[in-house]
């Protein structure tokens, strides 16, 4: 596997633009399309054993913050912890907790074809003498935060996009005032923990003018057209969210509120050695053939905090309906108008039905989209007048 070489490999810029995107995922996964946007399927990133010992003497880095809880990356490892913000959020996060189970529990329970390049944490055990938990509610092992006793969530790491990935964003879809300070921009720490959240349901409008006091990389939204202009398989992306929503749904009996679909990546073990050559291994140098070397790049499905179970009813109907209608930036929207749009929403429809008639018998999955349709004519009429 060829590294990454600056000078031989160059921005999403210069990419080929004759390849012909396809929409057949059988034929181009979503992996592949994002090989166009970090310009091989995996990237060099090298990463440090994981720390063993005492978690009060292991070190924790801040790496994102939301409404909830407040995200710090264990360092050297492959884990997070995630602590609520404040006393009234530990309900929340307990929430995000016990959704999360549940929806990764129903993920790992459905069919291979069906889960398409979809991928949810891992909500991961912590170890201490006297305990084994993925809930922790000991203060002594985690970063203070105003005023709450410290609870946590323990997950896998959704690991930041690698830096030709940043360094690509930076070179298109950058203003030119940060293009001119580009390694002073992408040395921030903000931008270095760098994941995407993929907007199939909204266009960016405002290029030229914007915010540049506030633009960084964290969160970073990549709109769909942004993603016509860097040729990514927009359909692939819509594929995957079809059936991730119809897997909440009609398997996990979840309404999907508030998640988000991000691109960001994860370390991937060293190949397995072959028997013949592990014979004369020992536990020392059999382990550094499996550390942790390489970083894959795929969507995540994450923050479950707002999510909650629904019942097939007409108010069961309505919930699903409102989520998604509040989720509306990440799937495709029968609001818009353009053929891409149309054929983009297309591709989504046909999907979450495909996916729902596999899960369940109900007429719901037929009137929930049937809703977000009437929605989307009724706002186009409202534009109008």
């Amino acid at each position: 596997m060829d590294t990454y070489n600056p000078v031989k490999q160059d921005a999403l810029g210069t990419m080929d633009r004759r390849k012909q995107v396809r929409s057949d995922d059988s034929a181009y996964s979503i992996t592949e399309s994002i090989k166009d946007l970090a310009l091989t399927g995996f990237q060099l990133a090298e990463l440090s054993n994981a720390a063993q010992g005492n978690p009060s003497q292991q070190q924790f880095l801040e790496i994102g913050k939301g409404q909830c809880g407040t995200v710090y990356a264990i360092v050297e490892t492959d884990t997070v912890a995630k602590l609520p913000n404040s006393p009234v959020k530990v309900p929340q996060l307990l929430a995000d907790f016990k959704m999360h189970a549940s929806v990764k529990e129903a993920m790992d329970d459905v069919e291979n074809p069906m889960k398409l390049d979809i991928h949810i944490p891992k909500l991961y055990s912590w170890e201490t003498p006297k305990s084994k938990s993925f809930w922790i509610n000991n203060s002594l092992h985690f970063p203070k935060t105003a005023d709450t006793q410290n609870f946590a969530m323990i997950s896998s790491r959704v690991f930041p996009l690698p830096l030709p990935v940043r360094e690509a964003i930076v070179d298109v879809l950058c203003p030119p005032s940060i293009q001119k300070h580009k390694f002073e921009f992408l040395a921030k720490p903000e931008n270095k923990n760098c994941l995407i959240r993929v907007y199939l349901g909204r266009r960016m409008t405002n290029k030229t003018n914007p915010n540049v006091k506030n633009f960084k990389l964290r969160n970073f939204p990549l709109h769909v057209n942004e993603m016509e202009d860097l040729q990514l398989d927009t359909c692939a992306f819509a594929h995957v969210m079809a059936q991730t929503l119809a897997i909440l749904h009609w398997k996990a009996g979840v309404d999907g509120n508030d998640i988000e679909f991000i691109l960001g990546s994860s370390p991937l073990l060293s190949q397995m050695p072959r028997s013949d050559e592990i014979t004369e291994e020992d536990e020392w140098s059999l382990g550094d053939r499996l550390y942790f070397s390489r970083r894959s790049i795929s969507m995540w499905l994450i923050d479950f905090n707002l999510c909650a179970k629904f019942e097939e009813n007409s108010a069961g109907l309505k919930q699903i309906v409102d989520a998604f209608t509040w989720n509306d930036p990440y799937y495709p929207s029968p609001e818009l108008t353009t053929a891409k749009d149309n054929k983009l929403w297309s591709e989504f429809r046909k999907r979450y039905l495909e996916v729902s008639r596999i899960l369940t018998t109900s007429a719901m999955p037929g009137r929930f989209i049937s809703e977000i349709e009437n929605r989307g004519r009724k706002a186009n009429i409202g534009e109008l007048f």
